[in-house]
C-alpha cells in the first residue's frame, strides 16, 4: 500500500466508501459504473434510488438528493420472505480502526418482521448491527442512524447491507449517508 493512500485515509475527513450518499445518481446495476452492487434477491424484491435522501441531521448536514431504497415484497414461491443485499468493497488499511455510519428508514413498521442489517469486517470475521422495524424509537417514515466500529482486515474489506422481510410483510427500506472513517479509539 502506498504511503500517500494510507496518509489520506488517516485524515479526519476521508471516507473509505465511495458514493455513500448516492449523489452520483447512478443506480447500481451490473452495467453501471456504480461502486455498489445488489444481489441475493428473494421474493419479488427490487430496488432503486429515491428522492429526497436522508433527513436525519447532524451538524445541519442531510443526505442530499438521493437514497438507496429496497422494495421488499414476498413472491409466490418465497415462503413469505423477501430480501436483497447491497454491497461495496471499502478502501481500507489493514489494522486501522474505523467507524461506520448509516442512515436508514422503514416505510412501514411491519410489526418487527422487517430488518436492515449492516455487516462490516471485524477482526477475521464479520461484525453486524441489525435493526428491526418494530424496535421502540424506530418510527415508520422517519430517518434514523446506526453506528458501528471495526478494525480493517485487508485493503479491500467488504461492507454489506441486508434487507429482509418475513411472514408476508412488505416494506420499503431506505439507506443513505454511509460514512466510513478512521477512528483513533479501541474497537475491541
Amino acid at each position: 500500500m502506498s504511503g500517500e493512500y494510507e496518509a489520506d485515509l488517516k485524515t479526519s475527513n476521508s471516507n473509505a466508501i465511495s458514493d455513500g450518499n448516492f449523489e452520483s445518481g447512478i443506480v447500481p446495476t451490473p452495467q453501471s459504473n456504480s461502486p455498489w452492487s445488489v444481489s441475493y434477491f428473494i421474493g419479488s424484491a427490487s430496488y432503486g434510488l429515491t428522492s429526497p435522501g436522508s433527513t436525519y441531521t447532524t451538524s445541519n448536514v442531510n443526505g442530499g438528493k438521493y437514497a438507496f431504497t429496497a422494495s421488499l415484497y414476498p413472491g409466490p414461491y418465497s415462503y413469505g420472505v423477501s430480501a436483497e443485499r447491497l454491497s461495496q468493497t471499502l478502501r481500507t488499511c489493514p489494522g486501522q480502526n474505523y467507524t461506520i455510519n448509516m442512515d436508514f428508514k422503514f416505510n412501514a413498521t411491519a410489526e418487527n418482521k422487517c430488518s436492515v442489517g449492516l455487516y462490516y469486517p471485524y477482526k477475521t470475521q464479520q461484525g453486524s448491527i441489525t435493526t428491526g422495524s418494530g424496535i421502540p424509537g424506530i418510527e415508520a417514515g422517519v430517518w434514523s442512524r446506526t453506528v458501528g466500529f471495526f478494525q480493517a482486515v485487508t485493503t479491500q474489506d467488504l461492507v454489506d447491507v441486508h434487507f429482509r422481510c418475513e411472514e408476508n410483510r412488505r416494506n420499503l427500506i431506505s439507506v443513505d449517508r454511509f460514512l466510513v472513517q478512521p477512528y483513533r479509539g479501541n474497537v475491541f
